[in-house]
């Protein structure tokens, strides 16, 4: 990957590209935008060493960017930064930030935008709960107006931090949705993807690559007609699974991937 990489994380996800580059060994620097939004991971090898953001520096900021759903990433090579605020083995921050990831996924039912808007239950609380600090900070923004994404920032608390606690008071039955969201239309794969995908996957593995693929696209519950955007990246990484050669694979991610970023 001598050239500059790019790409939108609404596609292809942070945690994909992460792990792509990871396993590659590249040194450079990861450059995220999220409207006015930055945020920057710098990378020396493979190894994870700084992460940078409006919520911090070090992992606080590398799990806050990981939240990101949407944003332009550009992966520019051969930068090196002398701060080094992450200290952790690159493969236990990359499980954490999975773990966070399914988290994140269990919140996202609950609460699928920043736009959403919370109000307290009309119902009677149970009689016995422990309300923390931070969870009444948030309680106090409640007026049935306020967005999660305004109450966030207007506390100055990280977008993940401030729907986990959300989350929390929901389930406790405290909060209740104040006004829902128009579900928007599932964006999805063109189906001549997946005649490149099975070709190129053919040259590496042979005539099995399109068993593999039907297989795969299955188990995810999808169809190839109907086929989730953001499902695109997982898939890729589960069909990689199957190339034995290391360098192989990566190449293989690479062009997929920049296959995906042209859809």
């Amino acid at each position: 990957m001598a050239e500059v990489f790019s790409g939108n994380i609404s596609i292809l996800k942070l945690i994909d590209i992460l792990k792509l580059l990871t396993s590659g060994n590249k040194t450079g620097v990861l450059n995220l935008q999220r409207g006015i939004e930055k945020g920057e991971i710098y990378l020396e090898k493979g190894v994870i060493t700084h992460a940078i953001c409006k919520a911090g520096v070090g992992e606080e900021a590398f799990f806050t960017l990981l939240t990101w759903l949407e944003g332009n990433f550009t992966f520019i090579p051969s930068v090196a930064n002398e701060e080094k605020s992450i200290e952790r083995d690159t493969s236990s921050i990359l499980e954490e930030g999975i773990e966070r990831l399914e988290e994140w996924d269990q919140i996202k039912e609950i609460i699928p935008s920043q736009d959403l808007v919370f109000k307290l239950s009309a119902l009677r609380a149970p009689d016995e709960i422990t309300i923390k600090h931070d969870e009444w900070l948030i309680l106090s923004q409640l007026d049935g107006n306020r967005t999660v994404g305004e109450i966030s920032e207007g506390l100055d608390i990280g977008e993940y931090d401030t729907a986990r606690i959300l989350y929390t008071l929901f389930l406790a039955g405290l909060i209740e949705v104040a006004k829902e969201l128009k579900l928007k239309s599932k964006k999805t794969v063109d189906p001549g993807f997946f005649d490149f995908l099975e070709k190129k996957l053919t040259k590496i593995i042979g005539p099995v690559a399109s068993f593999i693929v039907d297989e795969e696209i299955k188990d995810m519950g999808e169809e190839k007609e109907n086929f989730s955007m953001e499902k695109a990246s997982m898939l890729v990484e589960k069909i990689s699974s199957e190339i034995t050669n290391d360098n192989e694979k990566i190449e293989f991610q690479e062009i997929i991937l920049g296959a995906l970023r042209e859809i």
